[in-house]
């Protein structure tokens, strides 16, 4: 029992060690000394397995530790294990590869056109395996694959249960790991984002994202973790109906869902500009778009105040849509919200996300990088 006991500490000591350069660019020996209140040698042991391990990597010298000296620093090694994500859309891919240190060390997009046949599941894991294979990756180091979809997933990962925006109800992740040599896993795609967004922000509070894509993705953290119910179904309030009887037809088959108001396509709304090309004439003052861009912020106003009124937590906008959004938008719609609650709001709530490119599939990355690293 006394060896068991011993053994526990050291796995303890070894495992603080280790989670400490999460929190540090750099560590010297005498860092973690002070920081853990370990012995020198339990230091300089935990320090040596993490090394033999390839955990970690030496990073120079830091400054003068007072006794006329520079001591060898060390930092992660980014490469030590890698999470790969995927971004499935309906004309397009998007791979990345997220190192140890929980950054993204290699993207790629490429148009392709979705369809729910094998020879389109073949070309997305033989992109996956040229991408790896191009950036030196080998099997060993990769410790999964998460893919970001548009539909609900089950809570184990493994299929996708209500898919309608592309018709794959029913696929299951077999498709994919059977031709790959590492465990596959879905993710909710508007779940990803708002991963992507909590871990890049450091938000500790409860909160809830809108992903503001194509199609509009809404998810809820609470407690740090997705919140997704008895069923899985949690959070999608994209399929909250403002105007039942003579709203807008959504693809889940009702009409007046907020999908609808304040998606992409909603802003679009059957024209033929792409995202890009409508910020441009909205920028260079198009009159025809302005109208159309105020009365967006119309509908995202009324659909923001309807999800403030039933969860008083932060509201986060991220996506593609809000990447071109600024402090003048959050303003404009603070007016707005300002003229629609209900109540006093004692201060602002609605925020911009921080995550740039690739949200979904670096959210699709992170938490199988979480569970390694836990582990370890």
């Amino acid at each position: 029992m006394a060896d068991q006991g011993m053994k526990s500490v050291q796995r303890s000591n070894f495992t603080d060690t280790f989670q400490l350069f999460y929190k540090h660019q750099q560590l010297t020996k005498q860092t973690i000394i002070d920081e853990l209140a370990l012995s020198r040698p339990t230091a300089t042991a935990n320090l040596q397995k993490l090394i033999d391990r390839n955990l970690i990597i030496e990073a120079g010298q830091s400054s003068n530790e007072g006794r006329g000296r520079k001591a060898i620093a060390y930092s992660l090694n980014p490469t030590a294990f890698v999470a790969l994500g995927v971004e499935l859309f309906s004309d397009h891919v998007t791979l990345v590869a997220v190192g140890a240190n929980e950054k993204t060390l290699y993207h790629t997009t490429f148009k392709l056109p979705f369809a729910n046949k094998t020879s389109y599941y073949l070309a997305v894991t033989s992109a996956i395996q040229s991408f790896t294979k191009q950036h030196h990756l080998n099997a060993k180091q990769i410790i999964g694959l998460g893919l970001g979809l548009q539909g609900l997933v089950s809570a184990d990962g493994t299929e996708v249960i209500y898919g309608k925006i592309l018709n794959f109800t029913g696929l299951t992740t077999e498709i994919f790991a059977q031709y790959l040599p590492y465990p596959v896993t879905f993710f909710h795609d508007a779940d990803a984002v708002a991963i992507a967004e909590q871990h890049l922000s450091q938000q500790k509070e409860d909160a809830i994202y809108l992903s503001i894509g194509e199609h509009l993705g809404t998810a809820m953290m609470v407690g740090g973790q997705i919140y997704h119910g008895s069923n899985g179904r949690s959070g999608t309030m994209e399929h909250i109906s403002i105007d039942p009887e003579h709203g807008r037809l959504c693809y889940c088959g009702r009409r007046g869902c907020i999908e609808t108001y304040v998606s992409g396509s909603a802003l679009l709304h059957g024209r033929t500009d792409t995202i890009t090309e409508f910020f441009e004439r909205l920028h260079s003052q198009d009159q025809a778009v302005q109208l159309r861009w105020q009365s967006y912020l119309d509908h995202t106003a009324h659909a923001i105040n309807n999800l403030h009124m039933f969860a008083d937590s932060p509201i986060i906008l991220a996506g593609e849509v809000a990447r071109y959004m600024d402090q003048a938008t959050i303003t404009a719609l603070h007016e707005r919200l300002t003229e629609l609650s209900a109540f006093p709001e004692p201060k602002p709530y609605l925020q911009l996300g921080q995550a740039g490119q690739h949200p979904v599939a670096v959210g699709a990355a992170l938490p199988l990088l979480e569970a390694h690293i836990a582990h370890i």
